[in-house]
């Protein structure tokens, strides 16, 4: 049961290493978009992993259960820089002024996300096989708990200043905001850095904070 379940894991990450081989082109080398799947056959896998296609099949019946729990493997939230990246700082955030734990979680996450290889074969196996409902579900667990991390920051900031939400902004809405922010200065800042100036940014989550949040006491 135990040697079947390592051999699993194995096949599994030697996938993944092969997945994330298929994007890893060396300066001055140009390649087609790589078709993920395509290189993932029972022999490649196999091969990579050390052990024989028998093993493969002992394990899934075909490439295409293999497929599923291979999704599974590659979506897993775990393996996501930006979302530690969140826990890190929430975790060390003794001491730390509110304003400066907003502005060092977008930074961090914005960085961590550009270098993270899980977030760009997310993005491709979401344009790849955005119709699988596998693909959907695990996509969505990824956002909840980055949502869920992110509203932990959020809750900390406005207890910390002494702040709370306006009307109709919720710990979930600003979670959702900032999440898609740092996705999308991400994203910009890998493609076109010259265009993404951080310490602009810094003074847009203030101006953020500022628009969906008032002292507590004038709530009364």
């Amino acid at each position: 049961m135990d040697d079947n379940r390592d051999s699993k894991e194995r096949l599994l990450a030697a996938a993944w290493d092969l997945a994330i081989g298929a994007f890893d082109v060396g300066e001055g080398v140009t390649k087609t978009t790589p078709r993920v799947f395509d290189q993932l056959t029972a022999a490649r896998v196999s091969q990579h992993a050390g052990l024989t296609t028998g093993a493969f099949y002992n394990r899934w019946l075909d490439r295409d259960e293999f497929l599923v729990d291979f999704l599974e493997y590659a979506l897993a939230v775990t393996r996501s820089k930006a979302v530690d990246v969140v826990t890190h700082l929430i975790e060390n955030s003794e001491g730390m002024a509110p304003e400066q734990l907003a502005i060092e979680a977008i930074k961090q996450t914005v960085e961590a996300t550009i270098g993270d290889t899980a977030f760009a074969m997310h993005m491709y196996l979401w344009a790849l096989t955005r119709n699988r409902a596998v693909v959907v579900d695990h996509l969505e667990a990824g956002y909840q708990d980055a949502r869920e991390k992110v509203g932990a920051l959020v809750a900390m900031f406005l207890q910390g200043a002494g702040y709370e939400l306006k009307p109709p902004f919720t710990i979930h809405s600003v979670a959702v905001m900032m999440v898609a922010l740092v996705e999308g200065l991400a994203l910009q800042r890998g493609i076109d850095p010259d265009r993404v100036d951080l310490d602009v940014i810094e003074q847009a989550v203030v101006a953020v904070a500022q628009a969906v949040s008032q002292p507590a006491s004038e709530s009364g």
